[in-house]
């Protein structure tokens, strides 16, 4: 059976599911796909040209349809935000260090511009200027990634904590007490945070 490169891109996608990104290396793909290491260089050229594959293909659940990057989110630029930075996060931890691979290897491929160029027009629709539509587009896709790569990086199962005095720490053994360990919840609370940010600056400027 001929070898092409989605079968090679779907091989190293389980094989990140089952060892991670530091056990991901093309030899070991070689041996999942029963091919000398030269058959997989007709595909991929590198190992770097492997992990920006995987990294798109990863990210193409958020990036939604070519050319309407938040079409699943009909709505003002708050509503089609929240959708696009809460489909980035399910991408990225649908695969083990999926954070990890998008962080370091995601490729501007023609859907990683056409979900930018989206991002930015919903955004100057509003009258923000490009800067400033460009830098909050940053802001959301760099909090999402960081939010992941903690997730992914914490040690399963959790550590018991050490209590907190609260004579001494008062206000943190109070935030301890509401248990903030749900993630979905932190996650929805932060992103609201930076979105407020820039609708309290767009009221202003009206």
């Amino acid at each position: 059976m001929a070898l092409h490169r989605e079968d090679v891109i779907e091989a190293a996608l389980d094989l990140l599911d089952e060892v991670g990104l530091d056990k991901l290396t093309t030899r070991a793909l070689t041996t999942r796909l029963g091919v000398a290491p030269g058959a997989l260089y007709w595909h991929v050229k590198s190992k770097a040209e492997l992990l920006s594959a995987i990294a798109d293909r990863i990210m193409r659940e958020a990036y939604g349809t070519p050319g309407n990057a938040t079409d699943d989110a009909p709505g003002d630029w708050v509503e089609q935000t929240t959708a696009f930075a809460h489909r980035t996060r399910r991408a990225m931890l649908a695969r083990r260090d999926g954070a990890r691979v998008v962080a370091g290897h995601l490729p501007l491929t023609a859907a990683a511009l056409d979900a930018s160029e989206a991002g930015l027009a919903l955004l100057r629709a509003t009258g923000l200027p490009l800067a400033q539509a460009a830098y909050f587009g940053h802001t959301v896709a760099s909090y999402v990634t960081g939010f992941a790569l903690q997730e992914q990086a914490a040690p399963t199962p959790a550590p018991d904590l050490p209590a907190i005095e609260p004579e001494r720490y008062p206000h943190m053994a109070a935030w301890a007490a509401e248990k903030p360990a749900e993630k979905d919840a932190a996650f929805t609370a932060g992103l609201a945070l930076i979105i407020g940010g820039l609708r309290a600056e767009l009221a202003a400027d009206a």
